[in-house]
């Protein structure tokens, strides 16, 4: 019934070895390093199924990990009231390798109550030993755990279209006890994948703060502590990837516009390039989710038909 549900037709995608096999970890560098495990286009199908079917889970309002129809600009926007807010925002270190074979195993097996040999292959397809790999190939991905403290190497995909959802549903219990304590201290709380932001119109004391780290320390997280940040009323804020400023009104971060801006003179020199117009249309939706005002001119340009 699961392969008929997963359209699987051969029998080596339902085991871990096999489907390791079609995963290629690597550290992307473009930016900072983050650690990539690539699912190829056969894995990917069968992951975006899955996806579908877990999406059919209720979740709560003010979850935004992976869910259909939520984006980061609806999370920020939570964060905007009627009066000025303070904000606390954290984030987690490695968050999916640091999400183990076994947790996501237990999620399908006693959450959802999967019987042990669907929960077996459930987990397979959304899961990677890294162990499976000749460890030669792997320094570099070895090397960025050991920096980032993890040292779980059989753990949900870095790259899957499951692993944003699966991160919040195999975790919910923590998050549900961080939203009742951010209820009890009259807070507004909101999940984007393993960043979590709280605002308030009161002080947020060091008190609430610890709660957090204790909380989140009790279910074998670590806090990056370069992202932890507080924001005092009246301050600009970053929410993820969105300004909000000291009027609380949602502004589209200058990286952005200066990459629309760069993309758009691109695409006016070679407006034949294919990718270029790609690229700028996806780069101008993200910023009109923000400010549906922006760049009216550059979208009216990038959506044209060039060979007219």
């Amino acid at each position: 019934m699961l392969k008929y549900v997963l359209q699987i037709k051969n029998d080596d995608m339902l085991k871990q070895s096999n489907i390791t096999s079609k995963i290629h970890p690597y550290i992307d560098k473009t930016k900072k390093p983050r650690l990539i495990e690539a699912p190829q286009a056969e894995l990917k199908i069968v992951q975006r199924r899955i996806k579908t079917l877990l999406g059919k889970i209720q979740t709560p309002d003010n979850v935004f990990s992976g869910i259909k129809g939520k984006s980061y600009p609806e999370n920020a926007r939570m964060h905007i009231g009627g009066r000025k807010r303070n904000l606390y925002k954290t984030d987690l270190t490695a968050f999916f390798p640091s999400i183990s074979r076994e947790d996501v195993y237990q999620f399908f097996n006693n959450e959802l109550c999967c019987s042990p040999d669907v929960s077996e292959v459930l987990t397979n397809l959304t899961t990677v030993s890294l162990e499976r790999f000749p460890k030669e190939e792997l320094t570099e991905v070895y090397d960025f755990l050991g920096q980032k403290g993890v040292h779980c190497y059989n753990h949900l995909i870095s790259g899957a279209p499951t692993s944003q959802i699966l991160s919040y549903l195999v975790n919910h219990k923590m998050f549900d006890e961080l939203h009742t304590l951010s209820a009890k201290n009259d807070m507004v709380m909101t999940v984007y994948v393993d960043d979590m932001v709280f605002s308030s119109e009161h002080k947020i004391s060091s008190h609430f703060r610890n709660s957090v780290k204790s909380i989140i320390k009790k279910y074998r997280y670590k806090l990056s502590h370069n992202k932890v940040k507080g924001y005092s009323k009246g301050y600009p804020k970053l929410v993820t990837g969105v300004v909000i400023d000291c009027n609380e009104n949602m502004i589209v971060k200058n990286s952005l516009q200066h990459k629309i801006i760069l993309e758009f003179e691109h695409l006016r020199k070679n407006p034949m390039d294919q990718e270029s117009r790609q690229r700028l249309r996806g780069l101008v939706t993200s910023a009109q989710q923000i400010d549906k005002s922006i760049f009216p001119n550059i979208k009216r340009f990038a959506f044209e038909n060039p060979s007219k």
